[in-house]
């Protein structure tokens, strides 16, 4: 067994652990990061596109009243008083400060409307970073940084198991990496930054009956092995699940960090949703809101179908449609207006037909035939377009309240077609109970020495579902990395 020396170590190198990185790097306080993957970063790297903050100078700057206690107060309630108030409040109050130190890593960000049709007129909170290859460009050159300052950076490399005593603290960390060696790196303080739990079936298995409906859009290294680990040593992790739930797709093959297909396309647009009972579910505009989207999906047990005929295809292929595809927003650069139409696609009909060889959508000649195909109950099919197709003709959707400019097609004449959706997670966002210091706790309260705990790996943001507060998991990604590196700075200067 090889055996190195430090004084903190890092599990993770996505927002949390680059960020704890970053303050230990500045203060000069020697770390090694461990990363399960070939190459640096998690979910905030490869997905993400920013971060929520109230109290910023650009947001001081242009005069957002939006502050503190609106934001305190709206996240608690909208959680019905489940969270850490603690843990909120002090992330909420560094959030601001944490754009400025953010520019200071190179990751600038600029504070600008949501991203999401839904959220055009909430308040200025959400900073998004001012080019996505920027971005990964200055992720991956701050290992070298790290490494030149005598701060090894692991790749391939994962913690298995700690040595760990609860009166006299923290021993080692034990790692493993993908040549099969077995590491002791001797520490004072870890911390725990891998990014939650969907990377493990079995974990996702035990906690959500639509686990296999799931399309895992996040980082799939990520297999709760912070969570397990403090877990072990007494950490309190009863909590409800919560999935980091973000829109829908049909595969991994067309999804919207892909954008290849006019499948996706239409998936991102609010035509007729129909769960597995044959019936509608939900006002389908709920696509422009991406946590209540996926959520709604999750709801009808994490899969349901787009319903629409060849003559609406016909349509797509040749004009112009004032509808809004609900992702187009997250890939424009700052400053940059969306379209918000969809159209012309000449490739429409090739990209439906590739689509249906590998199963992504079903084609039938009948409704009797795409029910059976779908496995739907044909009584309650053929009632739902029934109900559909009047409100399209009357302009009037007196069950869901969709709006008149978005019941624009009607279900009527075959070829039929079903884009077999699923919700999409980023991850997961329950694990371990902490302190406002980001260390784990037991269920008596007490802290357990010389471990931490952050990002995705904690509980007390969420009582059960992602909610619409643009960024704010990833926010509190960079956040908690900062606090749990600080505290750890703290305990090491006092030993």
């Amino acid at each position: 067994m090889k055996t190195l020396k430090t004084q903190v170590v890092i599990v993770g190198s996505g927002s949390a652990g680059l960020s704890a990185g970053f303050d230990l790097y500045q203060k000069k306080i020697p770390f090694i990061m461990l990363e399960r993957g070939d190459k640096v970063g998690g979910a905030g790297k490869f997905g993400a596109h920013g971060v929520f903050a109230v109290h910023s100078k650009q947001q001081q700057a242009k005069g957002v009243t939006y502050d503190y206690a609106d934001a305190f107060k709206g996240l608690t309630e909208y959680n019905h008083y489940f969270v850490n108030g603690e843990l909120l409040a002090r992330f909420l109050k560094l959030s601001g400060e944490n754009i400025e130190r953010m520019d200071a890593m190179g990751l600038s960000a600029t504070v600008e409307q949501s991203e999401q049709k839904a959220h055009l007129n909430d308040p200025l909170v959400y900073h998004k970073f001012n080019n996505f290859k920027s971005k990964m460009d200055t992720w991956d050159a701050w290992p070298q940084k790290f490494a030149d300052a005598g701060n090894p950076v692991l790749t391939e490399t994962w913690a298995v198991g700690l040595d760990y005593d609860k009166d006299g603290g923290l021993k080692a960390v034990l790692a493993k990496n993908n040549n099969d060696e077995d590491l002791r790196i001797e520490t004072s303080k870890v911390i725990f930054a891998d990014g939650g739990y969907c990377g493990s079936q079995q974990m996702m298995a035990a906690k959500y009956s639509d686990n296999d409906a799931l399309l895992n859009l996040g980082e799939r290294k990520a297999d709760g092995t912070g969570i397990k680990l403090c877990a072990e040593q007494g950490a309190n992790v009863s909590h409800n699940p919560v999935l980091f739930a973000h829109g829908c797709a049909p595969s991994l093959r067309i999804n919207p960090m892909r954008r290849q297909s006019s499948v996706e396309t239409l998936t991102n647009l609010p035509l007729l949703w129909v769960d597995q009972t044959g019936n509608r579910f939900v006002n389908e505009d709920i696509v422009y809101d991406f946590a209540m989207w996926a959520n709604a999906a999750h709801n009808v047990n994490g899969k349901y179908s787009v319903i629409l005929d060849q003559a609406t295809l016909d349509h797509f292929k040749q004009n112009v449609v004032p509808m809004e595809d609900t992702f187009e927003r997250q890939f424009l650069e700052p400053g940059e207006t969306p379209t918000g139409t969809v159209g012309p696609i000449p490739n429409i009909q090739a990209d439906f037909d590739d689509a249906i060889v590998h199963g992504e959508v079903v084609k039938a000649d009948t409704i009797e035939a795409l029910a059976e195909k779908l496995g739907l109950p044909l009584t309650a099919l053929k009632r739902t377009l029934k109900v559909y197709n009047q409100a399209v003709a009357d302009g009037n959707d007196d069950t869901f309240l969709k709006s008149a400019d978005e019941l624009k097609f009607g279900v009527e004449q075959g070829p039929f077609y079903a884009i077999k959706e699923r919700c999409a997670i980023l991850g997961t966002l329950d694990g371990v109970h902490v302190d406002r210091n980001c260390q784990p706790v037991t269920k008596a309260g007490q802290p357990l020495k010389d471990l931490y705990i952050v990002g995705n790996n904690v509980n007390g943001l969420y009582s059960d579902g992602y909610p619409s507060y643009e960024g704010i998991a990833n926010g509190f990604a960079f956040v908690s990395g900062w606090i749990a590196a600080t505290e750890a700075g703290k305990s090491l200067q006092e030993a």
